[in-house]
């Protein structure tokens, strides 16, 4: 099971691995920025048009401003649409198409990441899509259409989890009453410190591989910068805490949560380009926590309630514990996390004062 091609707009580079046959079972992912999408017309993106009506491979907004996924192959026809939200019209929206021909199934999922909402659509069809038609997706030939508001897209040969991702990287070491140890060396049961309630009991942990790309991309925290003594990996969109007399003077409050992408300035922390794929670590607790991450405190998995919806539950990375009913609800985060604009505000302040971007 692999991703098998990226295409990404940003860097206009495409990594091929095209399959020899048709894929039976897969996932069609990508990334769109909504303001550029609310202001351009025609199809996300459409195959071979030349080959219409007979065969069709289209993603577009209809005019009940839901975005359709119409794919035909002859008689067999599989259409999905699903709602973007109340005035979509800024952030962005993760896309993740899931196929599964032998068992006649697919799934449509939009993720809008600014607002943190999530929704899904289920079909009864599954058409295979076939190797012609990877190769036009990812770029490998002209017949097909990309609309400019498409950041990247990739396409990969298994069921590719949706929803909240695990963010730290398997080297990363946690805080545990026996000593730090690596994320990717924990189990269930094993006991973690966090920061407001002593040691508590992991019920997941688990891997996710996606591509490296957009907000999936990853972010080296250069150590001695941060007091690191080794530097750090996380995900874009993990979130550190923050504290300091400043934060405390801006926002009232003495420790915030930031995204880890905030703090890429190009010497401190850069993006890391290790590898075209991300693999990321996530520790699960029966509350949304903070725990000592490789000298920073940055939040657990937080799943909010999505355990209330059984098939969206099962579709995640922690969808196990939905099949044995164990998925915990989280009523809210450990702590308010800064607006973007805030966050901006805060580093320049700092900046001027030539103060470390984040303190412990």
């Amino acid at each position: 099971m692999t991703w098998l091609a990226l295409y990404d707009n940003r860097a206009r580079a495409v990594s091929p691995k095209l399959p020899d046959a048709a894929l039976d079972r897969g996932t069609l992912m990508f990334e769109l920025d909504l303001a550029l999408f609310a202001r351009s017309a025609g199809p996300l993106l459409r195959l071979a048009p030349r080959r219409e009506p007979r065969r069709m491979f289209v993603i577009e907004r209809y005019s009940d401003g839901r975005l359709h996924l119409l794919r035909r192959d002859g008689r067999e026809v599989s259409h999905l649409s699903i709602g973007l939200g109340r005035e979509p019209i800024s952030g962005v929206l993760r896309f993740t198409h899931h196929w599964d021909a032998p068992r006649a199934i697919s799934l449509l999922t939009a993720e809008n990441l600014t607002r943190g909402t999530i929704r899904q659509q289920e079909d009864r069809s599954g058409l295979a899509v076939d190797a012609e038609a990877v190769a036009s997706l990812m770029g490998g030939t002209a017949d097909c259409t990309r609309s400019p508001a498409l950041n990247w897209l990739a396409i990969g040969d298994h069921w590719q989890t949706v929803g909240p991702l695990p963010g730290l990287a398997a080297e990363t070491l946690i805080s545990t009453p026996d000593g730090p140890r690596p994320v990717s060396a924990l189990c269930p049961g094993d006991l973690v410190f966090t920061r407001d309630h002593g040691a508590l009991p992991i019920l997941w942990q688990g891997r996710s591989t996606v591509p490296g790309a957009g907000t999936m991309r990853r972010v080296r925290f250069r150590a001695p910068y941060f007091r690191l003594n080794h530097d750090l990996v996380l995900q874009s969109r993990q979130r550190i805490a923050l504290t300091g007399a400043d934060v405390e003077y801006h926002f009232g409050e003495s420790e915030m949560m930031v995204e880890a992408h905030h703090f890429v300035d190009g010497q401190t922390a850069v993006w890391d380009t290790a590898s075209p794929l991300a693999t990321s670590h996530g520790i699960l607790l029966d509350r949304h926590a903070l725990v000592e991450a490789g000298g920073v405190w940055t939040e657990t998995l937080y799943l909010g309630r999505i355990g209330r919806t059984g098939d969206l539950a099962r579709s995640i990375c922690a969808g196990a514990l939905a099949e044995r009913g164990e998925m915990p609800l989280h009523h809210g985060q450990v702590r308010r996390e800064l607006a973007d604009y805030e966050v901006q505000m805060l580093l320049q302040a700092r900046a001027a004062r030539r103060a470390p971007p984040l303190a412990a």
